[in-house]
């Protein structure tokens, strides 16, 4: 029969108390996983970023070696000095090309900018 008497032991962790102290502490961790999931989303798209960025370096890294590799042959330094200086070898004739001057719009010059110019210029034709 002592089993079944009843002990008057208070049980911290039985509380209201205790259960509120708990729950609080659940609330908190909850919000801080929130914080951590967008911390998260926003560190997978930097890394989708970077990633681009680097495959864009890769990418002018191989344009610039073909260059490179371009520039130490003859053919390559030779076609580098034509675009830059614009020179021709002896015996070949360079060409070039110029603007016609005469099939281009021009607007009539107007110096008198009072009232009685704009008048005028309502009334004349040039």
């Amino acid at each position: 029969m002592a089993q079944f008497k009843k002990k008057n032991t208070y049980k911290f962790w039985h509380s209201p108390l205790a259960l509120i102290v708990l729950f609080c502490v659940f609330i908190i961790f909850a919000y801080n996983m929130v914080g951590l999931v967008k911390k998260e989303r926003e560190t997978i798209k930097n890394k989708a970023s970077e990633l681009k960025k680097i495959e864009e370096l890769r990418y002018r890294e191989s344009a610039l070696s073909r260059d490179i590799k371009n520039l130490n042959t003859e053919e390559g330094i030779e076609a580098s000095v034509r675009d830059k200086f614009q020179v021709v070898k002896p015996g070949e004739k360079e060409v070039l090309i110029v603007d016609n001057k005469e099939n281009t719009p021009t607007l009539p010059k107007n110096d008198d900018h009072s009232f009685w110019g704009y008048i005028k210029r309502i009334f004349t034709k040039d």
